[in-house]
């Protein structure tokens, strides 16, 4: 990958100095590497040392993780109206996320097609059309070139339009992709059966709140794939939720009970019940959903367990269980009856990951008379919080000198397995 071209000399020697050279070397030697960890994995223990610090991997997540499939930026709420746009980040690549006036919504590469200027510097606001502050090219909402100054007679406004992202909205839900082609959206069928129910094509985004957090991304992604950590570290979470009758052995049968009641119950509600199952939230894929009821006794996720906001979507009964999905590599989701809880993964570097916290309820929901933004989020934050505590002390282990892979538990983490080996997999696809 040749980016740079700059020559030099190297001190003390007539031999030029090729940066190109140099860098192309140092990207093939992590190339090989990583292919020859990848290829000596032993499935069911943690990753080595590399993957998590070292930053020529990091530029390697980049590239065949990130830039290669789907990634969650954000929620079709949050641009309701014709030039409604928000920016979504990730390394050196700004995207606008914006409503046409057309109602479609796309993603333009936050880059003019003049001379390279940043468009929009705001993270998300209301245009009528996009403005280059530089020179003021202006575009439509659409990404094509309407207007520019001093340039030739032959001139083809249409050669210079905004290059565009793939875009995909499901149930709400906005993914963008960076691949040269789109790549299928499997999923798709699985998040509007889950989702649907909960409108959120009607919502709002009543808080939002960013975190950055001092570990690798993939730590962060690793726990938030498990609950062995749960009863010591969210006694909290524990107490309104339960891992499934097979990762919780010892409550097999009080589990398969509450499961078979709320099964029950949902399919009488009009509720998709194919999505309340592990089993079917265990396939082998890059997401993951289900419907999940809570301990009895609790209808939400907060703190005392009752809903804290007006009923979302079509439902009339508080009792839906806990919607919940996931998409790798950077995305999940908590959703009650009452609100839904959303957390977008972005990766800054080697140790440094940003999370994006929102909370979103009806759009009607009026703030201080339906609910209290601090009723609102005071369950999920303290749990965001402990697992922030949680992704940042592991990161300080990994980064020791005395750090080795260890084993995952067969029982409480086989989602961690289910996230590394499909890693795995996107890595497996470097070549030299």
């Amino acid at each position: 990958m040749y980016r740079v071209r700059t020559t030099g000399q190297v001190a003390g020697s007539h031999r030029p100095l090729n940066y190109t050279y140099l860098i192309n070397t140092l990207e093939i030697e992590a190339m090989r590497e990583a292919n020859a960890l990848v290829r000596s994995r032993r499935p069911g223990w943690s990753l080595e040392q590399p993957f998590y610090v070292d930053p020529r991997y990091f530029q390697l997540d980049l590239d065949r993780v990130f830039r290669t499939g789907w990634l969650f930026a954000g929620h079709t709420c949050q641009i309701k109206k014709p030039g409604d746009y928000f920016c979504y980040d990730l390394a050196d690549d700004s995207l606008i996320i914006i409503r046409g006036n057309d109602q479609k919504v796309r993603a333009l590469f936050n880059v003019c097609s003049h001379r390279g200027s940043l468009i929009c510097k705001a993270s998300k606001g209301h245009v009528k059309r996009l403005v280059c502050p530089y020179h003021q090219w202006t575009y439509d909402t659409d990404g094509s070139l309407l207007r520019n100054t001093w340039m030739p007679t032959d001139f083809k406004n249409n050669d210079f339009n905004l290059k565009q992202a793939h875009v995909k909205t499901v149930a709400g839900l906005i993914y963008v992709s960076l691949a040269p082609a789109a790549p299928a959206f499997s999923p798709e069928e699985d998040l509007k059966r889950l989702l649907e129910p909960h409108g959120l094509e009607n919502a709002k985004v009543a808080y939002s709140e960013t975190y950055d957090i001092a570990a690798n991304w993939k730590l962060v992604i690793e726990n938030q794939r498990e609950c062995y950590h749960c009863p010591a570290k969210h006694k909290g979470y524990a107490k309104i939720q339960f891992d499934t009758d097979v990762d919780s052995p010892d409550e097999q049968s009080w589990i398969q009970a509450r499961w078979e009641d709320s099964r029950e119950k949902w399919a009488a509600m009009g509720l998709d019940i194919s999505v309340a199952d592990h089993r079917y939230a265990m396939r082998r894929a890059w997401w993951r959903v289900n419907r999940t009821p809570f301990r009895e006794g609790f209808v939400s996720e907060t703190v005392d367990g009752q809903p804290v906001a007006p009923l979302m979507g079509k439902f009339t009964d508080p009792d839906a269980g806990n919607a919940r999905a996931n998409t790798y590599p950077n995305f999940w989701l908590h959703g009650s009856s009452d609100h839904m809880h959303t957390m977008r993964v972005t990766p800054i570097d080697e140790k440094t990951t940003r999370i994006q916290a929102d909370w979103l309820v009806h759009e009607t929901a009026e703030e201080g008379e339906d609910y209290s933004i601090e009723k609102l989020i005071a369950f999920s934050k303290r749990v965001n919080e402990e697992d922030h505590e949680i992704a940042e002390d592991q990161a300080k282990g990994v980064r020791s000198s005395r750090y080795q892979p260890g084993p995952y538990s067969p029982v409480k983490e086989k989602l961690v397995e289910h996230f590394v080996a499909w890693y795995v997999e996107q890595m497996g696809r470097i070549s030299t």
